[in-house]
């Protein structure tokens, strides 16, 4: 099944303020650099659009989202 990427932190705190997304994965492609890997593709790219277009998104959802996904990459350079 093919997922979603991205290497932005805002919007897939974004896409994940939405419950048919999740994270699927977190990987380091360079050092420094992280690649976001979301479930439902075809809702992503739709709300890409969304989120360049200025959508809103509950705003505590959004950083405790952001949080998550900072607290993922620390424990991603932690294991190496």
């Amino acid at each position: 099944m093919e997922n979603f990427t991205t290497y932005d932190i805002l919007l897939c705190s974004f896409l994940l303020t939405n419950k048919e997304v999740s994270l699927a994965e977190v990987k380091e492609a360079n050092p420094g650099k992280f690649l976001f890997i979301l479930t439902n593709p075809s809702l992503c790219k739709q709300l890409s659009k969304d989120y360049l277009n200025n959508a809103q998104a509950p705003a505590r959802e959004l950083f405790s989202n952001r949080e998550m996904l900072i607290s993922e990459i620390k424990t991603r350079q932690y294991e190496t």
